[in-house]
């Protein structure tokens, strides 16, 4: 993990402050935990951005981890859950190349971008490298490095989606059919089948490519009471309408 990821998994931005890793990781840290996720995996890479980020802002940035970045040639390209799983058309800014810079001095490279329009494929990977070919003979090449984005209700585990549906405790303990928005499209599920508020459904995770198998979608339900409201109160709102 270098510097660049531990940002991007904390969703933070340059300048940072110790104090907004901090609470970066504290606003993140409960939804990572095991027992929601199957797995340890999202704590260990939590833990790993914020101790990395601390470090750094402690010592100043490691000699080795500025190599990893500086080194590694392709450029991160976000994308949400969504795009991730439909593909689709994006627009993003590149670095222009050096040769077709006519500015002098340092760091002209990051300053001079231009903008290119991307048709992307469906079931990309997170971490997943995309080559863009010249469109003409001697043009640039582009690599991306996909980096997929973690919403506080919707992320990619590999090759599958964890998504956390909100449902009224008083529903959630009677069970039945509910209907779920999932980057899918709408699905009916039956509450009745939960285990201890979870339900996978199969093969609607980010679907199968030439290189991966389809990976299914983790649906954790999470109840919220809704406040029962004074009789008085519903008698009056009743005289106002009908009075």
């Amino acid at each position: 993990m270098n510097r660049t990821s531990a940002l991007g998994l904390l969703g933070l931005s340059e300048p940072i402050r110790a104090q907004d890793v901090q609470a970066a990781f504290r606003q993140r840290v409960k939804r990572a935990h095991p027992d929601l996720n199957g797995t340890d995996a999202p704590l260990r890479r939590l833990i790993l951005a914020r101790d990395l980020l601390m470090r750094q802002l402690r010592n100043g940035p490691d000699i080795s981890e500025i190599i990893e970045e500086l080194s590694d040639p392709a450029e991160p390209l976000r994308l949400s859950v969504e795009t991730a799983v439909t593909g689709g058309g994006i627009v993003t800014d590149v670095p222009l190349p050096l040769e077709l810079i006519h500015d002098a001095g340092p760091g002209r490279s990051l300053m001079h971008r231009k903008t290119l329009r991307i048709t992307l494929p469906a079931g990309l990977r997170d971490g997943e490298r995309l080559r863009l070919k010249a469109a003409r003979p001697g043009g640039t090449e582009h690599v991306f490095r996909i980096e997929i984005e973690r919403r506080d209700d919707l992320h990619a585990e590999g090759h599958d989606l964890c998504l956390t549906v909100p449902v009224d405790a008083r529903r959630l303990r009677l069970g039945g059919q509910l209907r779920v928005e999932t980057p899918h499209g709408l699905q009916t599920v039956d509450l009745s089948d939960a285990v201890d508020n979870r339900l996978t459904l199969k093969g609607l995770g980010l679907p199968a490519t030439s290189r991966y198998p389809a990976g299914d979608l983790h649906l954790r339900f999470e109840a919220y009471e809704t406040p029962l409201r004074p009789a008085s109160d519903l008698l009056a709102e009743f005289h106002r309408k009908w009075a």
